[in-house]
């Protein structure tokens, strides 16, 4: 069974190796509370977070977006997994502004060299209160 909003595997009744556990539901936990990740464009297209177990981008509560190579030439989307996550603190450090969102959605925009708070509010990335 997993947690309801960050999908972390809770420790079962008789596990062999709880550690294992214990152990990754201590780095979910520190990720969505103190988690910092750097995103880096790689072309000049739009970017969706990684969401494979270990390394979970869209964990991270503070987030840095950059283009260190100068790829992107117009405002690009950055995709979100339709996922309960933390409350994000997100910096835009790329030459373009971006769009948080969800895909299929709408987003919100964050602005070149702007920082923000923003939330997933159960249909799409939005600007916290």
């Amino acid at each position: 069974m997993a947690t309801p909003y960050l999908n972390l595997t809770e420790l079962t009744a008789g596990e062999a190796t709880p550690y294992v556990t214990v152990n990754a539901l201590v780095r979910g936990v520190e990720a969505a509370v103190a988690g910092r990740i750097t995103v880096d464009f790689p072309s000049d297209a739009n970017y969706t977070l990684v969401i494979t177990a270990g390394s979970e981008e869209w964990k991270d509560k503070f987030m840095t977006i950059t283009d260190s190579g100068t790829n992107l030439t117009t405002g690009r989307d950055v995709i979100f997994p339709a996922e309960e996550g933390p409350e994000y603190i997100i910096k835009n450090s790329t030459a373009q502004t971006l769009t948080l969102k969800i895909s299929g959605q709408t987003g919100v925009t964050i602005a070149t060299t702007n920082t923000g708070r923003f939330y997933y509010d159960g249909t799409d990335i939005v600007a916290a209160p």
